[in-house]
């Protein structure tokens, strides 16, 4: 996995570690920044680049002929180092890459990202076998702009619209699609428009996505199909959210997990994963 390490805050890698170790996946972890906190709820963070250290562990790898099944692709942050992503991915032979182009949130790029970033980020598409964006980030790939609440036509518009910028056979799910006082998402199955969400709750939870996109491949990594892997991811992230909301935790240090892993342990043990 590659994205943003936070020394504070249970978001990004934070969240993505246990909760892919939780599935019993070997995992290899790869920061492409390292921040004193995240990026927002916080005044701007120190930031350590280390686009050189990225690749010289690439090169390591190839030396020590290590392979892996798959990658989890999340905060990259500047445009240099996405173009260094795109030539690593285009060297590798991977059967699955779960991007996640986190750039933005609420109509508005997240702070310090040039206004070209998605620009770049886009060109990472087509290696892509199940992209995650938000409903902000999925119209800044696609130029595509749509309404606070979506029609159904502009849902799948969107859909398609990013599915032709992917690998073949990619997918496209549009996170934070709200429909009838539910939050959740969306995706195509043979050309028909699909939902899965949860009851809102108040405020604004910071790394919900990351939890979201982190279970959805560790449900991908042990077999279950797009539809099953993103309702249980769905389900899980709500059981996270929940505890999080209950707690006395200020919401800008991210998300509480230990219900979630221990759902999460259950189904390794044979059980359903918290169906509705």
């Amino acid at each position: 996995m590659a994205q943003d390490l936070s020394a504070i805050g249970s978001l990004s890698l934070q969240v993505a570690l246990p909760i892919l170790s939780a599935f019993d996946l070997p995992l290899a972890a790869l920061p492409t920044n390292l921040f004193s906190t995240q990026t927002e709820g916080f005044n701007p963070p120190a930031a350590a680049k280390i686009a050189p250290w990225l690749l010289a562990t690439f090169h390591h790898w190839q030396q020590q002929k290590l392979t892996f099944s798959g990658l989890l692709l999340g905060y990259l942050g500047t445009n240099d180092l996405v173009a260094i992503i795109q030539q690593l991915v285009a060297r590798q032979s991977l059967p699955t890459i779960i991007f996640d182009p986190v750039m933005a949130d609420q109509n508005a790029l997240y702070p310090d990202l040039p206004a070209d970033y998605p620009y770049h980020l886009a060109k990472l598409l087509p290696y892509a076998t199940v992209i995650t964006p938000n409903l902000t980030e999925a119209q800044l790939l696609t130029g595509i702009t749509v309404g606070t609440t979506p029609t159904q036509n502009e849902q799948y518009q969107l859909l398609k619209a990013l599915e032709q910028k992917l690998s073949a056979h990619g997918h496209a799910v549009i996170t934070s699609v709200v429909q009838q006082q539910q939050i959740g998402c969306i995706w195509l199955t043979h050309g028909r428009l699909q939902f899965s969400g949860y009851p809102r709750l108040p405020g604004h939870f910071y790394g919900s996505g990351d939890v979201l996109t982190a279970l959805l491949t560790g449900f991908l990594q042990h077999g279950e199909g797009l539809p099953t892997a993103i309702k249980y991811a769905v389900n899980g992230t709500f059981l996270a959210l929940q505890q999080t909301a209950h707690s006395q935790r200020e919401r800008r240090y991210g998300i509480i997990l230990s219900d979630l892993l221990f759902a999460t342990g259950q189904y390794l043990r044979g059980g359903q994963f918290l169906t509705k």
